[in-house]
């Protein structure tokens, strides 16, 4: 895809500080994590939470350049940049080489964090999870947005040029937006965290009943035990630990059996988490934002 002024940038993102951080340290932080993710499920031979999200957050990342053209937001074009979006009608010019990296972790971290958050509120205050998550949504979010947006804009990582709505212009020129894209970020992030619930799971959550996974599975019956036992005089005495493969505490700790070929069944919660996931965030992050500079006519000389 070619821009008309592709050679424009803001000069608030011309120069920025610690562009080695983003152009080696993220890609080998980012490609850890997901080697590891890999490898605990090939040791458990399920698929487990921390993968799911891992995968399904970078699966959503081809979406995050549509959004930057609908916010404005330019990235500094000193990144090491990939070419592997020029197909797309709509996007901002530079996607920088680190994104993908850093999405398959960002938003897994965000959605501990957040229920862990509600998890101790709604154990201090005898909530519901979801009350906590609601009551929690917008400071929390718009705390770690403006900490995450602030800092980026403040060093000239990437800025948004101009904006829809009240904006913060730091001294370099960089630009924030106060209300809209923060506004809308206090939604998903807290949607898809509250589906996926908090690990481990012992039960099928939001998404795998939203695909209806239960017509594949049966109430456990029996409670494996990892002790051994005994029976003297009619009282069961613990005699020692029986080791259980990583497979086995995974199956272990479900309140469910699986009445399919286990493969298949992977295969389809994997297929529940992706059509959420990408049907989410289109649906909340994307379409309002492409939809709103279209209907405002806002324009950017440098995201045309």
């Amino acid at each position: 895809m070619l821009f008309a002024t592709s050679q424009l940038a803001p000069p608030a993102t011309l120069n920025p500080s610690g562009v080695w951080f983003f152009n080696w340290v993220i890609p080998i932080a980012g490609s850890i994590f997901i080697v590891l993710a890999v490898a605990d499920v090939i040791r458990r031979r399920r698929l487990t939470w921390g993968f799911l999200f891992l995968f399904n957050s970078l699966a959503v990342y081809w979406m995050e350049t549509i959004g930057d053209w609908g916010q404005m937001l330019f990235y500094s074009p000193a990144f090491a940049q990939h070419h592997l979006l020029e197909w797309l009608p709509l996007k901002t010019p530079n996607d920088p080489l680190f994104m993908p990296f850093a999405y398959a972790v960002y938003w897994g971290v965000h959605a501990l964090l957040v229920l862990w958050l509600s998890q101790w509120v709604s154990a201090r205050f005898g909530w519901t999870m979801l009350k906590s998550m609601l009551v929690l949504a917008i400071p929390v979010n718009y705390v770690w947005d403006f900490a995450v947006e602030g800092t980026a804009t403040a060093m000239g990582w990437w800025t948004y040029d101009p904006g829809i709505g009240p904006a913060l212009e730091w001294g370099n020129g960089g630009r924030i937006t106060l209300l809209w894209t923060i506004g809308i970020m206090c939604v998903w992030p807290n949607l898809i965290a509250y589906w996926a619930g908090k690990p481990p799971i012992r039960g099928l959550n939001h998404f795998e009943r939203f695909c209806r996974l239960d017509r594949f599975t049966v109430p456990k019956t029996s409670l494996h035990s990892s002790l051994g036992s005994e029976s003297w005089g009619g009282i069961a005495v613990a005699t020692k630990r029986v080791p259980l493969t990583k497979q086995q505490e995974f199956d272990d700790y479900l309140n469910y059996e699986v009445a399919i070929p286990r493969w298949r069944f992977e295969l389809m919660r994997l297929g529940a988490w992706f059509i959420v996931f990408q049907i989410t965030f289109f649906g909340f992050l994307v379409i309002p934002l492409v939809v709103l500079r279209t209907a405002t006519g806002a324009d950017s000389p440098y995201i045309p």
